[in-house]
């Protein structure tokens, strides 16, 4: 976390290629007092940073954001964000807000900036925190605080602190301003899902609804207003057959060529080309269905690219998501589990690194927690750097042993630096929680030294790291937690639990 506030107001707009854009993100922004503490009490300031400095200092270092700022009323203002939320991504409040405090709860992203050496008596931090004012009390414009939303910032208006100090207050605020902007293009998120049936449950592996393992009555149709509530992202459903059409429709040529960049990349190759030209049509199938729907994140549970299930068919979209479509920008998922996909996208959109989505498996004498399946992405740096990366035949192919055989299809493995920092964390929508960890990745061969190649066992690809695993183990709960996750690389906890302020989820740190 040490270097989170230094890069990302850097980065963080340098990484949604592949993404939609509908205009700029608007911010509504108040200055709700002098700034400096000298009505009342105090002498003037010596010197001064006035509301237009500051604007015009967040809209030099904020592109793609417009700062609205409100010329009226505090009333007036909660009047204006009631009626027309519809119009602002987000919400600025600069000073204090005496006893009135429903600016703060308008249900957008909220950061509420405090100006040094004003008294504290406007800030009732506690209640930006909670939501909820101590039993008995009475507050302007009701008890009733919900949709807490809230991030905190201060600034050093008069200039007092050390020029460090007040770049590093102000390039917080940066970092928490552009966590609205990622919010905003989230909600532009447009997930094409490629299913056996569009009937079918969502999430049915990893979601079963209660410990009793049932769907609730319309699971599909709670799901997907719930994603659309709180984050605007809408998912559009395509059945096999369509994307059987469409594979069939896929030219050969193009098909060869993508396959053989991904081969000529590749460290070392171990099934027949004819199966990653099929995986390369599977690739380029899934793309004009992503262009023709008009979508940029994908997650598909197909496993051919004919209808029929023949073994020459087979087919598993692993490669192709990690070498075709993440490199692009896109996010994309193997399974049908959106709201892994929507971590997937913030993670992305928060520092241009893509993550690896999997089950998970916790060895607690090795003190380890093992993500796997059968892709994992090569460009984790965020740049034009990839991994050596192996293709293989498939882990549940029927015939991964005999690779020059039709239907071996392809899987791949990778491995992350040993010491790299990852973030292992999962979004449930419908639990309205965040759950997150950190460790360290591991060198597996290091740790399983008994003579068997780890990434011949179960899924071709892994992530192991290092971690407080029995606490981690102990609060597994598959009927209610699901049993994949993704990880990330890096260290993106302060991230993640302020984007999870912000949407309005409960933050589950589960290693603390």
């Amino acid at each position: 976390m040490k270097r989170i506030y230094s890069i990302i107001a850097v980065i963080v707009l340098t990484c949604i290629s592949g993404f939609a854009q509908s205009g700029n993100t608007k911010i509504f922004t108040i200055f709700t007092s002098g700034g400096c503490g000298c009505t009342g009490s105090g002498g003037a300031p010596k010197t001064f940073t006035t509301h237009d400095q500051v604007v015009s200092m967040l809209q030099k270092a904020c592109p793609g954001i417009d700062f609205i700022v409100w010329k009226g009323t505090n009333a007036d203002a909660v009047t204006e964000t009631g009626n027309n939320k519809d119009n602002y991504h987000g919400m600025l409040v600069v000073g204090e807000l005496h006893g009135d405090y429903r600016l703060a709860f308008t249900g957008l992203p909220t950061i509420v900036v405090y100006n040094l050496w004003e008294f504290n008596a406007g800030h009732p931090w506690n209640l930006f925190a909670t939501g909820k004012a101590p039993e008995g009390s009475v507050l302007t414009g009701g008890t009733d605080y919900k949709n807490v939303k809230i991030l905190n910032a201060q600034l050093d208006r008069r200039n007092t602190c050390s020029p460090a100090v007040r770049d590093k207050m102000f390039n917080d605020l940066v970092y928490k301003v552009k966590l609205i902007q990622v919010i905003k293009e989230l909600a532009e998120t447009r997930i094409l899902m490629v299913t056996n049936s569009v009937d079918e449950n969502i999430a049915q592996v990893n979601y079963r609804g209660d410990i009793n393992q049932s769907f609730p009555e319309y699971h599909n149709l709670h799901y997907t207003q719930k994603l659309k509530e709180l984050y605007g992202v809408e998912i559009v459903r395509v059945g096999a057959d369509e994307f059987y059409e469409t594979c069939a429709k896929v030219n050969t040529r193009e098909a060869e060529k993508v396959a053989d960049q991904w081969i000529k990349n590749a460290q070392r190759v171990e099934v027949n080309r004819a199966e990653i030209v099929k995986s390369a049509r599977g690739y380029l199938a899934h793309d004009a269905l992503r262009e023709k729907y008009k979508c940029n994140a994908i997650s598909t549970h197909i496993r051919s690219v004919a209808a029929g299930g023949q073994l020459k068919d087979r087919y598993n979209p692993g490669v192709g998501l990690e070498l075709g479509f993440k490199p692009r920008g896109i996010m994309a998922v193997c399974q049908n589990y959106p709201d892994l996909l929507i971590a997937e996208v913030i993670a992305y959109k928060l520092t241009g690194r893509p993550s690896m989505f999997g089950d998970v498996m916790y060895d607690i004498d090795n003190s380890t927690e093992i993500v796997l399946h059968c892709g994992i992405p090569v460009n984790i740096y965020g740049d034009e750097r990839r991994l050596p990366y192996i293709i293989r035949p498939h882990a549940e192919s029927p015939v991964r042993d005999k690779p020059d055989e039709p239907g071996a299809s392809t899987g791949m493995t990778a491995e992350w630096p040993e010491g790299e920092p990852v973030t292992i964390w999962e979004m449930h929508s419908l639990l309205n929680q965040i759950r997150l960890h950190t460790g360290e990745v591991v060198d597996g061969h290091k740790i399983y030294t008994g003579g068997e190649d780890i990434y011949n066992i179960m899924c071709t690809a892994k992530v192991i790291a290092k971690v407080d695993v029995k606490k981690l183990r102990d609060q597994f709960l598959p009927s209610y937690y699901g049993i994949h996750t993704i990880a990330t690389p890096g260290d993106l906890r302060q991230q993640i639990i302020d984007m999870g302020k912000l949407l309005g989820l409960k933050v589950v740190e589960s290693d603390r």
